[in-house]
């Protein structure tokens, strides 16, 4: 077994103030009258009483149009941004797994509880999901399964095809418990065989390793040959909830698909656990 099969490759107002000086007061008129006096005093004091009944109106206005103390509007401002955290970056839910060695593949992983199995000698190991509702690449609800292989080196599907291309660009994994001959990290790659012509369809899904790309370049079947072990995952669609063999048949899916944490949270609990030996 290559020891560099999984080993990652970089990428890479201030306001102006002023005095008004101003000029020094009128004298007053020489025969001022002593009436016009006491009137012009009234009018001042009318004037004072209009100003502070606005005023005082105006602040009334301000505290029943909400105003906040500064502890309430920091206390709003945290769960505002809590609140943004949880829509931005959902929890993935928490799947029960069991743990499983391979002496076939010198691998030890785990699988979702639930899912099935089968690892014989000289075949490829395979866990499937029990049936559940996919999104086609055509937008329509299907019955399928989910099943994750893990065969040796070379062991690319017929369908891959010469030359495949990525739906999705390449994310990159880290891997829960490596081993002392495995690289911490691999990546994802998300393919599209050649012979399905609806775009934004999604055929498998590959721990490829070394290997990254970006969005509608190009996946050499050479580059995927070369890991080893070869894991993979692909889909079926059924005809019932039973999906007998006779049934399954290869289903593209949607790429948006793996936005969807309940379909790709399984998937990557399998990918992330893989220890190779």
């Amino acid at each position: 077994m290559d020891p560099n099969r999984y080993r990652s490759v970089p990428n890479s107002d201030r306001q102006n103030s002023y005095n008004d000086a101003g000029l020094p007061a009128a004298p007053p008129p020489k025969y001022q009258n002593h009436n016009k006096r006491s009137g012009s005093k009234r009018w001042v004091k009318v004037g004072l009483l209009i100003a502070a009944v606005v005023l005082i109106g105006g602040v009334g206005v301000f505290v029943a149009s909400g105003h906040k103390s500064k502890p309430t509007v920091a206390k709003e401002a945290r769960t505002t941004r809590k609140l943004a955290a949880a829509v931005a970056a959902p929890k993935a839910p928490l799947i029960p797994s069991t743990s499983y060695t391979s002496t076939n593949f010198n691998t030890t992983f785990n699988y979702p509880n639930g899912w099935n199995l089968i690892d014989s000698a000289n075949a490829p190991l395979t866990v499937t999901s029990p049936v559940m509702n996919i999104i086609a690449a055509n937008g329509q609800t299907k019955l399928g399964e989910v099943t994750l292989t893990l065969a040796h080196q070379g062991g690319v599907p017929p369908a891959f095809g010469s030359t495949s291309v990525a739906v999705l660009s390449s994310t990159k994994i880290t891997f829960t418990q490596p081993s002392t001959s495995q690289a911490a990290q691999s990546y994802i790659s998300f393919v599209q065989y050649p012979a399905t012509t609806t775009r934004g369809g999604l055929d498998g899904i590959y721990l490829s390793g070394n290997y990254g790309y970006q969005k509608y370049q190009d996946i050499p079947q050479s580059n995927i040959a070369a890991v080893d072990p070869l894991v993979y995952v692909s889909f079926y669609s059924c005809v019932n909830k039973l999906c007998p063999d006779s049934s399954r048949a290869p289903l593209t899916i949607a790429a948006t698909d793996w936005n969807n944490s309940q379909f790709s949270a399984p998937i990557l609990l399998m990918f992330k656990s893989f220890t190779f030996d």
